[in-house]
């Protein structure tokens, strides 16, 4: 076993804990549901396309976007050319949600990498990427 390898997954897990600690109000996950926000925020997707990126079943999904729908966050509709799939996209009402979201996460993450660089930034992504490919 390679013990290097062992760390990377633990790291991984530990930084997944406390940035979901930090996002944790009143007893409720809203990583989730900004996570969402963040992927429909560069255009809609299909519900099955979401869960995908989201690492979710489409059932947990589907849920997540109704309580989003009675937010008046985001809309499900169909398209005319594909009527098995639902899409959903940001309302007005999301996108400026997402805004203050961005915003207010922006604060964090600069708290989070302040030892970082941009240039280790830069080349950290890219390796990240390979972690979802």
């Amino acid at each position: 076993m390679d013990e290097n390898r062992l760390n990377v997954l633990f790291t991984f897990y530990f930084i997944g804990r406390k940035v979901k600690g930090h996002y944790k109000k009143e007893n409720k996950d809203i990583i989730f549901e900004t996570a969402i926000l963040n992927i429909l925020r560069h255009g809609e997707v299909t519900i099955s396309d979401l869960a995908k990126k989201m690492y979710s079943k489409v059932s947990s999904i589907s849920e997540k976007i109704s309580l989003m729908e009675e937010k008046g966050l985001i809309s499900r509709h169909e398209k005319e050319e594909d009527k098995r799939e639902s899409y959903v996209s940001l309302t007005s009402r999301g996108k400026a949600k997402v805004e203050e979201v961005i915003k207010m996460m922006g604060k964090h993450c600069v708290e989070m990498t302040r030892n970082i660089s941009d240039n280790e930034i830069t080349r950290l992504l890219p390796l990240l990427q390979k972690f979802l490919d």
